[in-house]
């Protein structure tokens, strides 16, 4: 989502890391920030598809500003959540859909979007043709700046506990070179904004990095207790874990 790096696989959201990700908008002003770029370039436009939309990160604002949004999500955690809010909220213009993308066949809508979902943009030529066909008006793509960047401190933790390097990712760049071949020629617009990620406890963040580092016993349990407990910061009612983030919007209008 960024919003933490989402991807598509139906097994990586477990109710777990949904839950940890639907505290952490409380801390965020990701939808804000986006949304004030997307919103005044679609005044045209009144539907929308939201691929990868999570918990309603920003299908929930966009069905706030009034447009129609199919939210599309292949987690079952993720789209429980989304229905919790719709009902709390009393929102009725957002109709989820709990697929993967290519599982369902789509209507077209006005606009398309899909923010950090890496696993659909890591070979992305065949969904960004079928992105670009889906939309009437106009698509917006999110992902992260920079290979080498940072994810939940991984580039001081992987040492200590792998013993080896944070590898570097893929950014926007590549899908800005497909789109290139593909005759789509995108703007690209750098936006930052924060995504913390709030903690009851020391033993909670501890869990919330062996689960998202893939660590299944306690070996490591000291050496990321002692990391954390320097670097979050201490609050109230718990610990905050501050991250702030920098991401691309490629986006296009279609001809006409």
């Amino acid at each position: 989502m960024d919003a933490m790096d989402r991807t598509c696989k139906k097994g990586f959201w477990n109710r777990l890391k949904a839950g940890w990700y639907r505290r952490a908008l409380d801390y965020s002003n990701f939808p804000e920030v986006v949304l004030s770029f997307i919103l005044p370039r679609t005044e045209d436009s009144k539907t929308f598809i939201d691929v990868g939309c999570g918990c309603g990160t920003l299908a929930i604002p966009l069905a706030k500003a009034g447009k129609r949004v199919t939210a599309l999500d292949p987690s079952p955690a993720m789209m429980e959540i989304l229905k919790e809010e719709i009902k709390r909220q009393g929102i009725r213009n957002i109709k989820p859909v709990n697929h993967a993308w290519g599982e369902v066949r789509l209507k077209r809508h006005d606009v398309l979007i899909c923010a950090n979902v890496p696993e659909l943009l890591k070979d992305s030529e065949v969904f960004l043709k079928e992105a670009d066909r889906l939309a009437r008006r106009a698509v917006f793509l999110i992902e992260g700046v920079d290979p080498r960047r940072d994810k939940f401190y991984y580039r001081e933790l992987y040492p200590l506990v792998f013993k080896k390097h944070f590898p570097e990712r893929s950014d926007y760049l590549k899908t800005y070179i497909n789109l290139h071949r593909q005759g789509i020629f995108a703007n690209v617009e750098i936006i930052e904004y924060d995504f913390d990620q709030p903690f009851d406890s020391l033993d909670e963040a501890v869990e919330f990095w062996k689960e998202y580092m893939g660590i299944v016993t306690d070996e490591h349990n000291k050496t990321l207790r002692d990391f954390l407990k320097k670097r979050l910061e201490k609050r109230d009612k718990g610990f905050l874990a501050r991250f702030h983030k920098r991401s691309a919007i490629v986006w296009w209008r279609k001809a006409g």
